[in-house]
C-alpha cells in the first residue's frame, strides 16, 4: 500500500526491499512493526535477537520504487558490453553516463535501454533499442564480476537489442527464454549489471549523449 499523504516521506509497503527485509529478518529475529494512527503507516521496526534478548529499533523514513526500470548499457573500446542499473527511467540512466566516463578511460559509447522484467516472457516492441550496424557486429559480454546480471538479446543483423533483468546469477539469466519472436533468434549476451548508488545518478545531465 502506498502511503503518500506525507509528501516528504512517502512509503510503500509493497516496496520490494521492505518486503525482502521482512522475509530475511523473520528467519533470525523477533520483529515488531510499529504503525501510526490513523492510517497504519509503518514508522518503526524493532528487531529482537531471540537467543540473547538484545533489541534494536530502526526508524522507517521513506521508500523509493523503480517503476520504469532502465539500464545504462556501456560499450568499451574492446567491444565488451556491460550494464549499470537499474534506474528509474531513461533520464536517470542517461545521467549516469557522465560519471561513468570520468571513471573509465575505455568507455566508447553508452545507451539507456528499458530493463524488461524477467517475470514476463513476452518482449514488447518498446523493449528493442536500435544500434548502429557496425557497433552491433562487435559486441561481446564483459567478463567483469557483479552481484547481478542482465541478459542482452542482440539482433546483429537488424542492429537492435533488448535487455532483460536483473537476474541474481549468470545461470538464472542463461535459463530465461522469451516467447516466440525476435528474441528467440537473437544472440544472447549475459553481461554484468553494476548497481548505481543514488549519489552517482544526478537527476538531469546531457554531458554524454547515448550512442546512435
Amino acid at each position: 500500500m502506498r502511503y503518500d499523504s506525507d509528501n516528504e516521506y512517502p512509503f510503500d509497503t509493497d516496496n520490494r526491499a521492505w518486503r525482502r527485509l521482512g522475509d530475511v529478518t523473520s528467519e533470525h529475529f523477533d520483529a515488531i512493526t510499529w504503525t501510526r494512527d490513523p492510517d497504519a503507516r509503518p514508522i518503526l521496526l524493532t528487531l529482537r535477537d531471540m537467543p540473547t534478548g538484545d533489541t534494536i529499533t530502526l526508524a522507517v523514513l521513506d521508500s523509493l520504487e523503480i517503476r520504469d526500470p532502465h539500464a545504462l548499457l556501456a560499450v568499451h573500446t574492446s567491444g565488451e558490453l556491460d550494464a549499470h542499473g537499474p534506474t528509474s527511467g531513461a533520464t536517470a540512466a542517461h545521467s549516469h553516463a557522465a560519471t561513468l566516463a570520468l571513471d573509465n578511460a575505455t568507455l566508447a559509447a553508452t545507451r539507456p535501454a528499458p530493463l524488461h522484467n524477467p517475470a514476463a516472457p513476452t518482449l514488447p516492441a518498446t523493449c528493442w533499442v536500435d544500434l548502429p550496424a557496425d557497433l552491433a557486429a562487435t559486441l561481446r559480454p564483459a567478463l567483469h564480476h557483479a552481484r547481478a546480471a542482465a541478459l542482452v538479446l542482440l539482433d546483429r543483423t537488424g542492429g537492435r537489442l533488448a535487455t532483460v533483468g536483473p537476474f541474481p546469477t549468470h545461470a538464472a539469466a542463461d535459463a530465461w527464454q522469451p516467447d516466440d519472436g525476435p528474441g528467440r533468434t537473437a544472440d544472447r549476451l549475459i553481461v554484468p549489471l553494476h548497481p548505481i548508488a543514488p549519489h552517482e545518478a544526478p537527476a538531469v545531465t546531457d554531458t554524454v549523449p547515448p550512442a546512435g
